[in-house]
């Protein structure tokens, strides 16, 4: 394990842009930087950003060797928001060339830093790392490994003050579905929790919706309130294998609820687990509208809104993998309290790469600001015309912010990036303590999710 500090170069590289577009107080005035050499992220992992006193902090994977870094480094990030400085911290060396394998992030009560992480699926293990100081990156503790009773994918670590400060860590394990466990002790030692719902092969037995390819899981994002309350949205299954609707559900205080706060079940590691469709439906998926999950925050209110995309164009063509994704759209939602509102907001584009009909440049919503998205796409947002750059002749992925005034039912679209000659995807907004909003991207070429060749970029925005 290994630290590395950057030049001072990238220091003031990042610092310079703050300025320029703080003086001139319009979004081109900016350029994109790269704040992190050849790392790349998945988007079912949970934070992979945070902010804390003036800094962020967020996770990478290394898609292979460049930068410093050999492929499948697993690394944490520290920007300085003042000084722009950002220096790194290798939790893992070459722990598996797989953006699956990217960390979730949580900051604990006194401000320490734990980092869980595991493979794809490839053994048992969640694995944690700790800070020895807070808002300092130069030092953790030894890689704990805790044996989750079947392979492990994903991590998504939240921290409950309402409950004495457990630690959830929602995965991907025993029964190739959605579990938790738990930790009472700053994330020192953990146990077993339950599962949150399940899906299995009799689930999909004579069901007109499935497509005969793959399934038996659900697809879950995850928020927290910051207090007592841990929100997530599910589909039925991996698109690929069935026509997906969309549920909202959420843990407080032992129960699993439904979005207006009806009781559903105690989640127990002896019971009968959920299925999603007994949460709260959000968006009905049919074979023309086929739904994923991109994102959810929690809103100053304690409400939740949300972020999912659509393929639109594959319906004729749902048994044969390969042959649809060309035609996304992304939605909004946002629950006011008693009902959800769901809009669609732009054309998400075409797949990013053949295999993976249903991925999408996805969506990033502030957590501070539930009228701002930035999207990653290749079409135009209101048109859907292909994004060509006017520099290398190539259709590429670019970020545009939107904005809206009416609970995301129109929505006002800025280019962030423009012209580019590679691809600018997956896109996230950490929340922070500043008046200015930091947005994190990945930018170069993936080719799939163990082959890509990405930098992290980061582009400040005020709010």
């Amino acid at each position: 394990m290994h630290t590395k500090q950057t030049s001072s170069l990238k220091t003031s590289g990042f610092y310079s842009v703050l300025f320029t577009l703080l003086s001139v107080g319009c979004l081109h005035a900016a350029e994109p930087i790269v704040v992190k050499e050849n790392g790349g992220w998945c988007w079912f992992q949970g934070k992979r950003a945070v902010g804390s006193d003036g800094k962020v902090f967020f996770t990478s994977i290394s898609g292979d060797d460049h930068g410093d870094w050999n492929a499948g480094d697993l690394v944490v990030t520290e920007l300085n928001l003042s000084s722009g400085e950002t220096s790194h911290f290798c939790l893992h060396a070459t722990l598996q060339r797989d953006d699956h394998a990217v960390a979730g992030l949580c900051l604990l009560a006194d401000g320490r830093l734990l980092a869980v992480y595991g493979k794809h699926g490839n053994d048992h293990f969640q694995r944690s790392r700790i800070t020895l100081r807070p808002g300092d990156i130069s030092e953790w503790t030894q890689e704990q490994r805790f044996d989750a009773g079947a392979g492990y994918t994903y991590s998504n670590v939240y921290r409950l003050p309402g409950e004495d400060d457990r630690i959830y860590n929602f995965h991907r394990g025993r029964g190739f579905n959605p579990n938790c466990n738990f930790s009472d002790d700053g994330g020192s030692t953990w146990k077993y929790g339950w599962r949150l719902m399940q899906r299995t092969s009799a689930d999909l037995s004579d069901d007109p919706r499935y497509t005969g390819m793959d399934g038996r899981r659900p697809y879950v994002c995850y928020a927290s309130n910051g207090r007592d309350e841990i929100h997530f949205i599910a589909t039925d299954d991996h698109p690929r294998a069935y026509d997906n609707s969309l549920y909202h559900g959420y843990y407080k205080a032992g129960n699993l609820l439904a979005s207006d706060g009806t009781i559903l079940a105690p989640p127990t590691a002896a019971g009968q687990p959920l299925k999603p469709r007994d949460f709260t439906e959000v968006f009905t998926g049919t074979a023309a509208r086929v739904a994923w999950a991109s994102d959810i925050e929690i809103d100053a209110l304690g409400n939740p809104f949300i972020a999912f995309s659509v393929q639109v164009d594959g319906a004729a063509m749902r048994n044969r993998r390969g042959a649809g994704g060309m035609d996304h759209r992304d939605f909004y939602g946002r629950w006011d309290g008693s009902r959800w509102h769901v809009h669609e907001m732009a054309h998400a584009g075409t797949k990013l790469y053949s295999g993976e009909d249903d991925y999408t440049g996805l969506v990033a919503l502030d957590p501070q600001d539930p009228n701002y998205v930035v999207i990653s796409t290749n079409a135009d947002p209101v048109s859907g015309m292909p994004l060509v750059s006017r520099t290398d002749g190539q259709r590429h992925w670019e970020l545009f912010a939107g904005t809206t005034s009416d609970g995301g039912e129109t929505w006002t679209w800025t280019a962030l990036t423009k012209d580019s000659t590679q691809d600018q995807l997956r896109p996230v907004i950490p929340k922070t303590e500043s008046d200015t909003r930091v947005i994190l991207w990945t930018r170069g070429t993936l080719n799939s999710y163990t082959d890509y060749h990405l930098d992290i970029a980061a582009l400040p925005v005020p709010r």
